[in-house]
């Protein structure tokens, strides 16, 4: 085939172009064949050209190499970067892109023109001279050159998968998924909800008092047959009746007089039902406990007119305290200074004695004596008779202008055993130290009126021949007493933290007082002694003062305090445990109070609370749901609750003059009659007596209150057991736990 002739221009243009892009040429070889072009065969050009279409999803070796082999002109595409970032991008960190792009088909494919990118200049890339603020989209460092050569390999690769036809329309972007409610996500936001009160809207507000379901406090108590204990009789009678209790405060033993003067020890921790240690302490009734701070000491109030401090290793007495003249109502150790020496009995003769156990004191252990036949005898330590440091007669007497004023209620009758007081003499039914710092001032109650007296032991002399005791402050009693007749107080506890007094009235009522509050005005009697400082102590026989009344009070249908046998206790917030108050009733049951004061200003704020969960009949004191009262002056905006008629009907009470609550929980089944003492354990635990003969042990557990409560009388499930009762509305039950 003859080839086609070129103009001679071209063919010298030509020649020109391929001697510039080929290599120098060699000689001519005379020997030599001469190499032409190698020949293209179909099966060559199938081979190194075959069509994008019938390209396989996975790629051969060949052409992997291939498109490694391009990789270098993808970085040519780039703009060559210094290790060190530009300035300018220290500034656009925000430029990055955080999330990966959603993969889409490309409509149009269009090569990046090479024009559009610019070297920089080598003063910008030097890694020694650092340039100046530049932003110029040329300028990447490092981490964008390999972001975007992988977006360019990304865009190889689609277009590799795509289809021929080019109408496919793009996909739409991603939607963002809506957050979802709390109350929506399971049992953990449930949790939170309910830690931060279960409120509407809690994420996009303040909470300033965040309020949660108060019955959670107090409804995982129960008890099992196991934590039955029943007082038999040490003297040949079936059983006996035990009267008072306590706890040790280092160890989970816990100590119980009888009607016989009997003391049993009882672990609360191992099998309860048997008794770890028991030994007669009085010949009478005892009708009051205490242990001293270390818990080596045991002081005992009894019915025989006297007390006695037991030395616990040996359970045998070390001292007798005997200069009362009637039966003793209760003993309390003094905390701080004189822990383990110094306490205070009061009786029904109306007299508080402080005594002193470092006066008088005899040997502290036995004495040996060596006679010169070579004979040993030992004298035992003598009973220390127990020195009185201070007195205090007369303590609530009445003055004869109350006396006429107001009719009397009925006292606190004595028992069986017990020696009553004299006509006129007001009995002395409680006693509470201050907390240390301010444990020389001491706090009394009677069974006349709900005055609570404070009082200072180092500056109280008096005597029966002169007259009668004045104290530091007391407080007035309640408003609503004055239009019927005054109540008297059968116990007092405080609380953790020594801010709140606890006051159990026999008008069905647990008033709470402020500790900081019971001296108005300057009072420098309160103000907590510093280390190695004496407080100032006052006058003798200085004016009283006027402390403030009580700030609110508690409530409940079935809490009833018919006789001054019925006490309160409160269990100290410790280990994640909440602080609680309980109350024994003349109903058979124990009733438990939360004292943190978010639930209290939540029953405030609210004028109609819901008394759904509300167990029994309403009490001569109960609170109609609808009641109506004035507002309280010392709280504004909470609602005064108005009291029913009383249980004779025979006319209505004044209105209360400050809120009353009736948020507690009563623990039922545990009791058939009265529920008089009661105690708290080291591990927080309640143990209760009653006069069924009965003393019961109290446990926490969500799960084993709610199976009382809800799975019935099957089988015999609830036989001797015992459970807080929240009500049949209450969903916390329902809760995974």
């Amino acid at each position: 085939m003859a080839e086609k002739q070129l103009p001679s221009g071209a063919k010298t243009s030509a020649m020109l172009s391929n001697n510039l892009l080929s290599s120098p040429p060699r000689a001519p070889s005379s020997l030599g064949k001469e190499r032409r072009n190698p020949s293209i065969t179909p099966r060559k050009f199938q081979r190194f050209f075959t069509p994008r279409s019938r390209v396989s999803s996975q790629p051969s070796a060949a052409r992997r190499a291939l498109r490694d082999l391009a990789g270098p002109a993808l970085n040519r595409c780039q703009t060559p970067s210094s290790p060190l970032k530009p300035i300018s991008e220290d500034n656009g960190l925000d430029d990055l892109p955080t999330l990966r792009v959603v993969k889409r088909r490309k409509v149009q494919h269009s090569t990046p023109d090479r024009s559009s990118y610019t070297l920089p200049s080598p003063l910008n890339t030097s890694p020694v001279l650092l340039p100046t603020p530049d932003m110029r989209p040329g300028l990447q460092s490092p981490l964008r050159s390999l972001r975007s050569r992988r977006a360019l390999l990304e865009e190889v690769e689609l277009d590799d998968d795509a289809s021929e036809d080019g109408d496919e329309l793009p996909e739409e972007p991603r939607e963002y998924r809506r957050p979802v409610p709390l109350d929506r996500r399971g049992f953990e936001a449930q949790l939170v909800q309910r830690m931060t009160g279960g409120m509407p809207m809690v994420g996009s507000r303040a909470l300033p008092h965040p309020v949660s379901d108060w019955r959670t406090e107090t409804a995982g108590f129960y008890s099992r047959p196991e934590d039955v204990h029943l007082c038999t009789s040490h003297e040949g009678a079936a059983r006996s009746i035990p009267f008072c209790t306590t706890s040790c405060r280092k160890n989970s033993l816990v100590a119980v007089g009888d009607e016989e003067g009997y003391v049993r020890l009882l672990d609360s921790e191992k099998e309860f039902a048997k008794i770890h240690v028991s030994f007669q302490a009085h010949g009478n009734a005892i009708i009051d406990l205490d242990f001293s701070e270390d818990d080596y000491l045991l002081a005992t109030a009894s019915g025989d007119q006297t007390g006695r401090v037991i030395d616990m290793m040996t359970q045998t007495p070390v001292s007798i305290l005997g200069h009362h003249t009637a039966s003793l109502k209760q003993v309390r150790f003094q905390p701080g200074r004189g822990s383990g020496c110094v306490l205070a009995t009061s009786g029904r003769d109306g007299s508080v004695q402080i005594w002193d156990l470092r006066c008088r004191g005899g040997p502290v252990q036995e004495v040996t004596i060596r006679s010169e036949a070579g004979l040993h005898h030992r004298v035992s330590k003598p009973v220390n008779p127990g020195c009185v440091v201070n007195s205090i007669y007369d303590a609530h007497a009445r003055a004869l202008k109350q006396v006429k004023s107001q009719p009397a209620g009925p006292g606190d009758v004595a028992r069986m055993g017990e020696v009553p007081g004299r006509i006129g003499e007001v009995s002395v039914t409680a006693l509470q130290f201050l907390p240390p710092g301010r444990e020389h001032l001491l706090l009394t109650a009677c069974e006349a009126d709900a005055s609570v007296k404070l009082w200072d032991i180092r500056a109280v002399h008096t005597s029966r021949h002169h007259k009668t005791s004045t104290p530091v402050s007391f407080t007035a009693p309640p408003p609503s007493h004055a239009a019927w007749r005054p109540f008297g107080i059968s116990s007092m506890t405080l609380g953790g933290d020594g801010s709140r007094l606890y006051a159990l009235c026999k008008d069905n009522t647990v008033y709470a007082y402020n500790t900081a509050h019971l001296v108005l005005g300057h009072a420098t009697d309160l103000t907590p002694a510093r280390a190695g400082a004496e407080p100032p102590r006052r006058r003798h026989h200085g004016t009283a003062h006027e402390g403030l009344g009580p700030l609110y009070g508690f409530r409940h249908p079935l809490f009833h305090a018919t006789s001054f046998y019925v006490k309160a206790s409160v269990r100290h917030a410790a280990d994640g445990r909440s602080e609680l108050l309980a109350v024994g009733s003349s109903d058979g049951c124990t009733v438990v109070f939360p004292t943190d004061e978010r639930y209290i200003q939540d029953a405030w704020q609210h004028s109609t609370p819901d008394e759904s969960y509300l167990i029994g009949d309403a009490t001569s004191t109960a609170i109609p749901p609808s009641g109506r009262g004035r507002p309280s002056p010392a709280f504004p905006g909470a609602p005064s609750l108005t009291r029913t008629p009383s249980m004779t009907n025979i006319f209505a009470r004044q209105a209360d003059a400050m809120p009353v609550v009736r948020r507690g929980t009563p623990l039922v089944r545990g009791h058939d009659k009265e529920v008089g003492a009661l105690t708290w354990t080291n591990q927080g635990r309640l143990v209760t007596v009653g006069d069924d003969y009965i003393v019961r042990r109290w446990s926490e557990g969500r799960g084993e209150a709610a199976d009382l409560r809800l799975g019935g009388e099957t089988e015999g499930r609830r036989w001797g057991c015992g459970w807080a009762d929240v009500g049949d509305k209450w969903e916390g039950d329902g809760d995974d736990w």
